[in-house]
């Protein structure tokens, strides 16, 4: 009975395919699809903008770190040299500095030995004595002072050591020696000077009365 019906059945479905099919292709089951469709499609052009947003994001990362990236390493290279060339700076300014302190106290040395001479105290039956032993005393004095101010001059920082002391007394008085002799020379030639001055003059007035 049940088989009878089911071949009745499978008869009725293969004359209405509509009917076999059910509502599988009713207006409203393709519109469905069609709109299921548009929405798959958006969501996947979505999704490709979101991806190629991601995409432009990072590349807009990479180049700004990678710039970033260089300006460090300008940067930090300019500062390493620096901190470099200041070390060695300090350096040749602490080595300067304990040569200098070495010769300040030398000389220190030195003024304290020849300070204690007091040569206007000795007495004129020792003198010659007390010359021969202070003698030694101060040519080691004036050898170390010009040799100080000899090898000084290749310090970088300072110039202390390029102009002895009491040299610009000596300038000065050698600029006022020769002033002195210009002033000297005009002194003597002046009258001379007025003499063809006053003669040549005299002719040129003798030249003009004459014509």
């Amino acid at each position: 009975m049940e088989d009878r019906r089911a071949e009745e059945n499978y008869r009725q479905m293969e004359l209405n395919p509509q009917a076999a099919d059910g509502e599988m292709h009713s207006p409203d089951r393709v519109r469905m699809r069609a709109e299921q469709a548009r929405r798959r499609e958006e969501y996947y052009e979505q999704q490709r903008m979101n991806s190629e947003a991601e995409r432009r994001k990072l590349e807009l990362s990479n180049e700004q770190k990678a710039i970033f990236s260089a300006n460090l390493n300008e940067v930090g290279m300019k500062l390493h040299n620096a901190v470099r060339r200041l070390e060695q700076e300090l350096e040749s300014m602490d080595k300067e500095q304990r040569e200098i302190e070495s010769v300040n106290e030398c000389f220190k040395r030195h003024l304290q030995i020849l300070s204690a001479l007091k040569p206007q105290n000795w007495s004129t039956d020792g003198f010659q004595e007390r010359v021969r032993e202070a003698l030694p005393k101060l040519d080691r004095a004036e050898n170390d002072f010009n040799e100080a101010y000899h090898m000084g001059r290749r310090f970088r920082h300072t110039n202390t050591f390029f102009q002895k002391p009491g040299e610009e007394e000596e300038n000065r008085l050698q600029w006022k020696d020769v002033r002195d002799q210009l002033v000297k020379g005009l002194a003597f030639h002046l009258p001379l000077f007025l003499l063809m001055l006053a003669t040549w003059l005299v002719y040129l007035w003798v030249q003009h009365s004459g014509s």
